[in-house]
């Protein structure tokens, strides 16, 4: 079923890459390259998945996702971190599995990006 996803990645190559493949599937994307403008974006009528890169400008990845949880707690469960590699930032990825929070390894296959999308939350799976 087609989302509504808002990706934030610094890259604009990789945000390209994410979009176009959400695209494809048929999903309505918005993109943003910060923490800052996604908090603005949030706030729209109906968002499901946001994947948001953990290394980001402004807010990093994990920050961004505490603000959203704060702001808008049924959308704490729809955030999906996006990671590089072996380097998450200040958070790795036990700490990821041991919260529960669902993440993506850069570089990833389309296939992977599209299943973990398909296994997120939606505003109607609260």
């Amino acid at each position: 079923m087609p989302a509504r996803i808002l990706v934030v990645e610094a890259t604009r190559e990789v945000r390209a890459l994410i979009a176009d493949v959400l695209a494809a599937d048929g999903h309505e994307v918005t993109s943003v390259a910060h923490g800052v403008e996604a908090v603005v974006l949030t706030g729209w009528p109906r968002v499901d998945p946001i994947l948001s890169d953990l290394t980001l400008p402004a807010i990093e990845g994990a920050q961004l996702s505490w603000e959203i949880g704060a702001r808008w707690p049924d959308l704490a469960s729809r955030v999906i971190c996006v990671t590089d590699g072996h380097d998450a930032g200040a958070i790795d990825h036990a700490t990821l599995r041991a919260a529960s929070v669902p993440f993506l390894v850069k570089p990833f296959l389309p296939e992977h990006l599209l299943d973990i999308v398909t296994r997120a939350p939606t505003r109607g799976t609260r």
